[in-house]
């Protein structure tokens, strides 16, 4: 029960740009953030957060971005994420929370989907009933 527990919110830094606290001397990003209409705006790790509606878009657009840019400039062999896979009617895209376009160049065989982007190579799993998936880049 305790891993379901949400951490108190600490100060909120960087308002009107990606959000983001200081833990243990470090600067982190905030995860996305979620609105509930008529009870704010929330993120995973923290809840309810104190952020207007506009700061929490402007959060997760820049994440979004970030998310790519991370990939195609720091993401080294060994190195991964976080992505999600998109379905239309003939063919499956990965894709960032917002739904910004990572690769439509995938191949999935069984459980495992292996995704390329500029030059790169990452394998990840799929899991049933669920869009989400961890990777790690190959080569």
């Amino acid at each position: 029960m305790n891993g379901d527990r949400k951490r108190t919110p600490p100060e909120i830094l960087n308002r009107g740009r990606l959000l983001a606290y200081q833990d243990d001397g470090r600067e982190r990003c905030f995860g996305y953030l979620f609105e509930f209409a008529g009870h704010g705006i929330f993120e995973p790790t923290f809840g309810k957060l104190e952020v207007t509606s506009e700061e929490a878009k402007t959060h997760n657009r820049l994440l979004s971005h970030g998310e790519i840019e991370g990939l195609d400039n720091h993401c080294a062999t060994g190195m991964g994420g976080m992505f999600y896979t998109r379905k239309t009617e003939c063919q499956t895209a990965v894709v960032t929370w917002l739904g910004e376009e990572v690769s439509r160049d995938l191949r999935i065989k069984g459980q495992t989907l292996t995704f390329r982007r500029k030059g790169m190579t990452f394998r990840g799993r799929l899991h049933p009933n669920r869009d989400v998936f961890s990777f790690k880049r190959i080569q």
